[in-house]
């Protein structure tokens, strides 16, 4: 500063007498503007060093070099990010310094910190500048970060508090889930756990024993190991030989569940200590150290159920641990609940119609009137992954409902001669039926349908338009997005690009390809002649048509025909079953160089209706049929 105003003062010579340096002029006393300007650029600096030293993976050093006792400083600062766990903050300096004779200067610094967890926590604290030697330094003091720290060793701890996580509810207000007791189950870092107990993980645990090994002796000195989280009860069982070995270390918790673990999982989803991604889902007041939905229901509305948490910082008295004074409190806002339409009876039905089976299998029920899912099941283990809603599948001669739909429409009605032959080619490629099916040669559409014939309805390919089939499955509600809250697929049926396409598609084959829950749908289309988008949540998912209404005579025949199979044709399984409309299908696959098939029924009694897979089914009677009976016999 000397330099500059000697040159200052130089060139004032040429215009004016009278200008001297500063210690000529004023006794040798510093510029008050100088010294202001020095103590705000030390504050500014060290406010920019504060905010990169807690921000994530930040260090104190830089800011605690700023100040006239860095070592302790440093400690002090970090210390203080600890005790509130800040993962960001930002410092601003407030208007212009004030500075004393004795080379001292202090500026407010407004203080803006976010909890980890919580939110915002806001103060002001005062940095007192200090000249020493000829720089300028902020005083090393507790008050620089928060007024009432001192010099001493008063520090700051939070407390954080999650409210109760709020229920997912059956279309009646039902709690489908609710907060219980959980055991997180894991193993002390290093290499404390041995062989035998990696290997009673596995064993017990369904978990990669040889995972966890290498985690727990990748992870730092003293820390938990999560591997697994279980209910109480299950734990209980374990705990006499799983306790006692090497390395098992548990934590005691809650965590929202369904009454027992298969009811709805793949529906209402599962929940683990929070990841980097589940947390991006979570929000903002999420912690890595809370439960969060993983998937389903639980991953969808997550922020709503969990609510938000609260807190409390204090500061304490450094001797004696006791709380001086609260000094930031913010409460917690309670979960909402999520309302489902699922009717809890009929998905215990659906679960228990699935439970002996040796074959993955899906059903699906759904409303007809409204497309609201009643029911959603995948068996027969427990599985998070919902082949109901997301498994894409050749639909097989189920399709047939929407073939017989799109030939209606082209001139054919139910007394229609269509031939079933033993096969039929379409421009090189040849068709069959399924084996248990022999050819009767002349007979209508709905003996056709009724005993379902694949070349009699191939047989009417050429009175289709190229885009017939597409056009038919969207008057069901197929090949759309079906937005539901957690993951579905509508189906899909390409426009073909030949004739052999499109007649693989009548009967359900070749590009096209859907779920059991747009099946039900179709299903729910013949029974409420107009094809309805699904809903699972209320309010949240789009509800409405999902197309025009199908034409009267079309519905009447489509209903006649399902009713027939019934009586008299390929789903006579259910003839007991009351006043049921159904249609079975076979599905060829192929899977690992080798041609299978998959059982198929979709239909519909009252208002209520079904689809049902079974994954390697002989055929949708056999397989399939069974499982339809034993659910509905389980509900009117």
């Amino acid at each position: 500063m000397k330099r500059t105003t000697a040159v200052v003062c130089l060139s004032s010579l040429l215009i004016t007498a009278g200008c001297s340096d500063s210690k000529s002029g004023d006794g040798g006393k510093a510029d008050p503007n100088d010294e202001k300007q020095a103590s705000a650029q030390v504050v500014k600096q060290f406010a920019d060093a504060w905010v990169k030293a807690w921000a994530p993976e930040g260090k104190p050093a830089d800011a605690a070099a700023l100040t006239d006792n860095p070592t302790v400083f440093a400690k002090r600062l970090d210390d203080v990010d600890s005790g509130i766990v800040a993962s960001s903050v930002t410092v601003v300096p407030q208007g212009d310094a004030k500075c004393s004779n004795d080379a001292t200067c202090t500026q407010e610094l407004a203080v803006e910190a976010q909890l980890r967890g919580i939110g915002a926590m806001k103060w002001t604290s005062t940095a007192t500048a200090v000249k020493v030697g000829e720089t300028w330094k902020i005083k090393a003091a507790g008050d620089t970060i928060y007024p009432g720290l001192g010099d001493g060793t008063n520090y700051l701890k939070r407390v954080r508090t999650l409210p109760a996580r709020a229920s997912i509810l059956d279309r009646h207000g039902v709690a489908l889930t609710s907060n219980r007791p959980v055991v997180i189950v894991g193993v002390a870092s290093g290499k404390v756990a041995t062989t035998a107990t990696y290997a009673a993980f596995t064993k017990n645990l369904d978990v990669d024993g040889a995972k966890l090994a290498k985690r727990a002796q990748a992870a730092p000195a003293g820390q938990f190991v999560d591997a697994i989280t279980i209910r109480a009860e299950q734990w209980e069982t374990l705990r006499p030989t799983m306790g006692k070995l090497p390395g098992v270390l548990t934590m005691g918790g809650t965590q929202s569940l369904a009454a027992n673990p298969t009811f709805a999982r793949s529906l209402l989803g599962s929940m683990k200590l929070a990841t980097e991604d589940t947390l991006k889902n979570a929000g903002p007041t999420a912690s890595t150290q809370d439960q969060v939905g993983v998937n389903g229901l639980q991953y969808a509305f997550q922020q709503q159920l969990a609510g938000t948490p609260g807190g409390v910082v204090s500061l304490r008295d450094g001797k004696t641990k006791l709380t001086i004074k609260e000094i930031f409190t913010q409460k917690g806002t309670a979960g909402k609940p999520v309302k489902t339409t699922i009717d809890t009876k009929m998905q215990q039905a659906a679960e228990t119609a699935l439970s002996t089976q040796k074959l993955h299998a899906s059903l699906v029920a759904v409303q007809a009137s409204t497309g609201e899912i009643l029911a959603a099941a995948n068996g027969p283990d427990v599985t998070s992954y919902n082949r109901a809603f997301q498994g894409r599948y050749a639909p097989g001669s189920t399709f047939k409902t929407v073939t017989s739909a799109a030939l209606l429409s082209n001139g054919l009605n139910t007394n229609s001669s269509l031939p079933c032959t033993d096969t039929i080619n379409v421009f090189g490629k040849t068709f069959k039926n399924y084996d248990a099916l022999a050819a009767y040669g002349a007979g209508t559409m709905q003996k056709a349908f009724n005993q379902s014939c694949n070349t009699a309805f191939i047989s009417q390919h050429a009175r289709l338009q190229k885009d017939g089939m597409t056009k038919a499955a969207a008057a069901f509600g197929i090949g759309r997005d079906l937005n539901l809250s957690i993951p579905a697929y509508g189906g899909k049926v390409p426009e073909p690009k030949d004739d052999v396409e499109e007649a693989a598609s009548m009967i359900g084959q070749g590009t096209v390809t859907a779920s059991p829950l747009a099946i039900a749908l179709v299903g729910g289309t013949v029974a409420h002649g107009t094809a309805m988008k699904p809903v699972l949540v209320p309010g949240k998912d789009a509800a409405g048509t999902a197309a025009p209404p199908l034409p009267a005579a079309t519905i009447a025949a489509l209903r006649t025909f399902m009713r027939t199979t019934v009586t008299g044709g390929t789903a006579h399984a259910l003839a007991q079953s009351g006043t049921v409309g159904a249609k079975t299908g076979t599905a060829e696959v192929v899977t690992n160089g080798k041609v299978g098939t998959n059982g198929w029924m979709v239909g519909y009694r009252g208002d209520v209706a079904f689809a049902v897979i079974v994954e390697g089914g002989e055929s949708g009677g056999k397989a399939a049929g069974p499982i339809v009976k034993d659910f509905l016999a389980r509900f009117k």
